[in-house]
Order: C-alpha cells, then structure tokens, then sequence
C-alpha cells in the first residue's frame, strides 16, 4: 500500500476537538522554556517577530506561516524584539482511534500557506462559533479546525509527512493490502491477526487505535464500497455482487449497504443510474 492511500486512511478517522482559540498581540514578557504540552497548538503569525523551538528544532516565524506545535514535544518560546507577535492560535487534539496524531505521522512545523486571507477566514470563524452560544456552535468549530487542517496538509509535500514507527506502519500496510487484495472473501479477524502475529483480542484493539475503526468494520466499509463500483459499473444482479464479495446472507448485505449509505442496493443502483443518465 502506497505512502498516499496509507495517509488517507488516517486522516479519514481522524477526531478533534477545540481547547481554545484567540487572536491578539504577545505581551513584551511572552515566554516559557522547556514545557511539555498535553495540547496541540497552531500559530498563525500575522506581524511581528518571535524565537520558538520545538523539539531540537529553532524557528523565527515570518508573517503568513502556519506554526503547529504537536502535543507532547518540548517547547519553548519567547519574544525577541520590541515587535513582539500579533498572531491567531488555537489549543486543540487530534486523535485516531483514541491515540494522539502526533504519535504516529511526523509533520513538518512551519509552512509557508498559499492563501494567506483563507487560513486568517478560517481562524476567524473558529473564534466566532468557539463565542457563540448557540448549540451547535462546538460542532461548527471543530468543523474548521478540521479544515484548518486540511488546508495545513494541502501546503505540504506528502513526503514531508513521515511516520513515527515505521515498523508498525510497515506491519498495517501489509494488512490493508491483504484487505484490499481479498475484499472478494471472507476475511476474518483470526487471518489478518495471524499475518500481524498477534492474538486476535489483542489484534482488534491494535488495528483500532492505528486506523481508528475495529476491523471488521473497516472491511465491511471496503466491501460496500466495492459493492457500489460494482452497481453502478456492472450489470450483475444484487444477489450476484453480494455473492462475489462474501455475502452469503442477501439481507444482511442490504443491511448493511443501507446502513453506509442510506439506500439499499437496488435504490443505489436506481439513483446512480439517474445521475448518469
């Protein structure tokens, strides 16, 4: 499995949540050496001039860079002029399967935003909704923390992104590849446990916290999702296609086809056909 399909299937399981979010100027006394956060941060310096370090590494962010400051690293920061910040930032987390996204891809600290205006739109949207006091304001947050994000991954190079254990990102490509080679059968818990060298109980949580669903559910997704290809590219009966994917119970596949997607397979099949026609 390539390096590109293995990023996707992280980021797709990929759960936030919003700690605090501001937009002001650092005072002439912002400083702090050492600290270890249990928070994620974004900066996103808009004037001024400042030192950070985050691990061993130094930066003097320039105006119109995208700062993130993983959890869990040591950091330090302080001002260095009479110029002091005047920045947006945010407190966040972002997890997969429960496990700290940090822990398991390695990003880049700084990078240089192609659309300046955009990220400063998104920010201000975050504040807004993070003052709101409507009910669904949180959700609305977390949405464009989400798209701060992305917009933070689309300024990259994928191979600026690494894993922190490749070994364990080694062992998980292998299993998606044996999944996505053997969608067509009954794959159990007890065949991809046994490719991993595991015990299966120990298996299912392991594959939970690195791709952030069990794996049954992970396979079954797939299945639909080939079972959609195959509807709308084929003319084979739903019987037949719930057959080649390992089905053996015709109700329990439009089960679950209904339950990704809202539509049985016939109804899928009825709509996909209007879209195209």
């Amino acid at each position: 499995m390539n390096h590109k399909t293995l990023l996707t299937n992280h980021l797709s399981n990929l759960q936030v949540d919003l700690f605090m979010v501001n937009y002001n100027r650092c005072e002439t006394d912002w400083r702090d050496m050492n600290y270890t956060p249990d928070y994620s941060k974004f900066y996103f310096i808009c004037e001024g001039e400042g030192w950070l370090k985050i691990g061993n590494q130094e930066y003097y962010p320039a105006p119109g860079q995208l700062i993130l400051m993983p959890e869990g690293v040591i950091q330090s920061y302080s001002v260095i002029s009479d110029r002091p910040f005047l920045k947006y930032w945010c407190h966040f987390s972002a997890k997969v399967g429960g496990i700290n996204l940090f822990q398991i891809l390695k990003f880049p600290h700084c990078c240089d935003v192609n659309d300046p205006k955009l990220v400063q739109e998104i920010f201000d949207s975050i504040l807004a909704y993070a003052n709101s006091g409507e009910v669904y304001a949180h959700m609305m947050a977390k949405s464009k923390l989400v798209e701060l994000l992305s917009h933070y991954v689309m300024n990259l190079d994928l191979q600026q992104i690494s894993y922190v254990n490749m070994p364990i990102m080694e062992k998980i490509s292998t299993i998606l590849a044996y999944i996505d080679s053997n969608i067509e059968e009954n794959i159990s818990v007890q065949d991809l446990a046994q490719i991993a060298h595991m015990h299966p109980n120990y298996f299912i949580r392991f594959f939970k916290q690195q791709i952030g669903v069990p794996p049954i559910h992970y396979i079954t997704g797939k299945k639909i999702n080939k079972a959609k290809e195959l509807l709308t590219c084929t003319s084979n009966t739903v019987t037949a296609i719930a057959e080649d994917l390992g089905f053996s119970d015709l109700y329990y596949f439009s089960r679950q086809f209904k339950k990704h997607t809202g539509l049985n397979p016939t109804e899928y099949r009825k709509q996909t056909t209007v879209l195209t026609t």
